[in-house]
C-alpha cells in the first residue's frame, strides 16, 4: 500500500533528485511555493523551525509534479541556455 504523507527521503526517492535540487527548483521556488504551502490551501508542511520536518499530501505531490514537469525543467533549460548565450 502507498504512504498517504511522503517525507523528504520519500521525494527524493520517488524523482531520484537531491534534497537541494528539489528545494532550489520546486519547493522555494516562488513560481511554485506559494500554491504548494499548506498556509495558503497547499498541500506541502514547510518546516518553519529547525528539527522539524517536511511533509507532503503523496497524492497531490504527485499529481503536482506529473503537471508541471515540462515547466519545471523547460524553465531550467531556458536558464541554462540563456547563461550560455550570454557567455558567448
Amino acid at each position: 500500500m502507498d504512504k498517504i504523507w511522503w517525507s523528504m527521503q520519500d521525494l527524493k526517492e520517488r524523482t531520484g533528485y537531491s534534497e537541494d535540487w528539489l528545494k532550489e527548483n520546486i519547493l522555494l521556488h516562488p513560481r511554485y511555493r506559494q500554491m504548494l504551502d499548506l498556509e495558503n490551501g497547499g498541500f506541502v508542511y514547510y518546516p518553519e523551525k529547525k528539527g522539524e520536518r517536511w511533509c507532503f499530501i503523496a497524492s497531490r505531490m504527485e499529481e503536482f509534479l506529473q503537471k508541471y514537469f515540462c515547466d519545471i525543467f523547460m524553465r531550467k533549460e531556458t536558464k541554462t541556455n540563456i547563461k550560455t548565450r550570454i557567455a558567448q
